[in-house]
């Protein structure tokens, strides 16, 4: 199987298709590239300042210990980026005087926990990664590295991603790349400097999707949007949310909510059904037009789920009732909507360039985003240690 999934990754990354083997279920990567995420739905909207985010309407008051992650880019790391972004929050809400600032002392190295996951599902020993991913921090000695030691950088690198080999190079050698898939090798410290104590996590599954598939659509109970806010509003913990973002798994917290905030007729849930099944479309006539055998399968692999996401979610979209509010969002701490009017984030600090803005603080889904999309939900906070 592994000599299969390199010969694949070779050849799909030859002709510039991004294709990550989790279809093997070997890797757990986030198969969501940069250019899809820069699909923004009507409400993937930036809140200006700290003070427009405190202002907010609904439930809001956990909102203030949010941090703005890094843009992912094409690392394929939005687990790492979500659960440092909520072990980030609670060192802020346990730590309320101390600088929430850019590299300060409570901005968490998203690449850290990258490294101590690794590439492969196996290696975290985990019952259910999906759900299961904070206590990577518990199993590393309730530690973390301060993004200031070991930042969230761009390298350059040989090798693909999707087939572990990955290694540091130099900016013109043969097949050197230049990306933040460069997180993924592990040239993690041999130093105590840096390293800030976290508490005990915990968690507790909200819904876990009974096959395991992050890329799982329609499954959701029907009351998951009331559980979820009370949840919220009773915890007052962040809640990592995986779900099908237009075909491609991928992971987020959700922190607050607002019954009364215009949701855009459900923008997310409706432009999903457009674009899946344009997806689906422009996946068949890949199938159609590949003549080598490797991509072929790779491009059928991939068909074949964009048609399983579109029959499913007008499945679901019927058996639920469609859209059932104009109005309701949530707020929601994502990694992959450059914030172009704000702050400046520097992957590479020996080198320019390389700066692009940090990832919108917050953005907001519908409701009805949670119910049709997502497929492993997870309350989580500090208490007893993780068994």
């Amino acid at each position: 199987m592994k000599r299969h999934l390199r010969s694949l990754s070779a050849k799909l990354a030859f002709i510039g298709i991004v294709f990550s083997p989790t279809v093997f279920a070997e890797i757990h990567l986030s198969d969501l590239p940069a250019a899809e995420g820069r699909r923004e739905s009507a409400l993937s909207e930036v809140l200006d300042s700290q003070d427009s985010i405190e202002n907010l309407g609904g439930f809001n008051k956990l909102l203030p210990f949010v941090f703005a992650s890094p843009d992912q880019e094409d690392a394929g790391s939005c687990l790492y980026m979500a659960i440092t972004g909520i072990a980030e929050w609670w060192l802020a809400r346990l730590n309320p005087n101390l600088s929430r600032a850019a590299d300060g002392p409570l901005d968490l190295s998203e690449r850290y926990i990258m490294n101590v996951a690794g590439m492969e599902e196996n290696d975290t020993k985990l019952p259910n990664w999906r759900t299961d991913a904070i206590a990577l921090f518990n199993r590393n000695g309730h530690k973390s590295l301060l993004n200031s030691t070991y930042r969230y950088t761009k390298g350059w690198f040989v090798g693909e991603t999707y087939s572990e080999h990955l290694k540091p190079s130099q900016e013109g050698a043969p097949g050197a790349r230049y990306g933040t898939e460069f997180n993924w090798i592990d040239l993690r410290p041999n130093t105590a400097d840096g390293l800030v104590p976290l508490p005990e996590f915990a968690r507790e599954v909200l819904f876990a999707d009974p096959t395991q598939n992050q890329w799982d659509v329609g499954v959701a109970p029907d009351d998951i949007v009331n559980k979820v806010k009370d949840a919220l509003r009773t915890r007052e913990a962040p809640i990592l949310v995986i779900y099908n973002h237009n075909s491609y798994w991928h992971a987020v917290y959700v922190i607050g909510y607002n019954d009364e905030m215009d949701n855009g007729k459900c923008a997310y849930t409706e432009q999903f059904r457009v674009h899946i099944a344009e997806r689906a479309a422009e996946l068949d006539k890949q199938v159609q037009d590949a003549t080598d055998p490797v991509v072929k399968e790779a491009y059928r692999i991939r068909a074949q789920r964009a048609h399983e996401a579109k029959d499913k979610i007008e499945n679901a979209y019927v058996a639920k009732g469609g859209c059932h509010s104009a109005k309701g969002v949530f707020y929601i701490r994502d990694s992959i909507y450059p914030d172009e009017d704000g702050p400046i984030y520097d992957y590479d600090l020996a080198r320019t360039g390389d700066e692009a803005p940090y990832a919108k603080k917050i953005v907001f889904k519908e409701y009805d985003w949670l119910l049709y999309f997502a497929n492993n939900i997870t309350l989580i906070y500090p208490k007893e240690p993780f068994k």
